[in-house]
């Protein structure tokens, strides 16, 4: 005797899946808001007489407005909108106010320059010496970089680290480690007068 046990399972299947479908179809159903629907023999046709007749006539409770699934979608969507444009607003109005504040810091920097008689800056780069305490000095460089450059007198503005390792670490192709390679601190632009 032979079995088609491939047959069995589309069947079982096949019956699963409509009866799945007959769930969601009754689900719906189910959902849908009821409406009484009545053949037009049974409404009662009535005509109001006296001052009442040239007002229009109320709604009746059971046609009152009763928000179904799309109603309900657009209500989330459009409130979604809203709150996400009321945050990208609040957004801009801190980077509005960030960058009123930049200006005003770089305006009072520039005027500070600019009342510095002779005052210039300039691009140099000059390596920060150790001071007494182990510390880079780099009020010590800027004025050397300025005197360099013709200035009397000079003040850091910007500097720049890097590390100095000697040739032959590099030359094997290995990660140096911090014994090997020292920090050196570079003077990158002063202000000079």
């Amino acid at each position: 005797m032979t079995s088609h046990p491939q047959i069995f399972e589309a069947c079982s299947f096949a019956a699963i899946a409509r009866a799945v479908v007959a769930v969601c179809a009754l689900g719906l159903a189910a959902s849908a808001p009821a409406q009484d629907l009545r053949p037009p023999g049974d409404i009662p046709s009535q005509q109001p007489s006296g001052p009442a007749a040239n007002s229009p006539a109320a709604p009746a409770p059971d046609s009152a407005f009763r928000p179904g699934f799309v109603d309900t979608i657009g209500h989330w969507l459009n409130e979604g909108t809203t709150r996400f444009k009321t945050d990208l607003q609040g957004t801009q109005a801190t980077f509005d106010q960030f960058a009123k504040e930049t200006r005003d810091v770089a305006k009072e920097a520039t005027d500070a320059v600019m009342g510095l008689p002779n005052a210039r800056i300039v691009t140099v780069r000059e390596r920060c010496a150790a001071a007494q305490n182990g510390a880079p000095d780099c009020q010590a460089a800027a004025a050397a970089a300025c005197r360099g450059k013709g200035f009397q007198t000079g003040k850091t503005v910007d500097t720049q680290s890097g590390h100095k390792c000697p040739a032959q670490v590099l030359l094997k192709g290995r990660a140096p480690n911090d014994a090997e390679c020292s920090t050196e601190i570079f003077v990158t632009r002063a202000v000079c007068q």
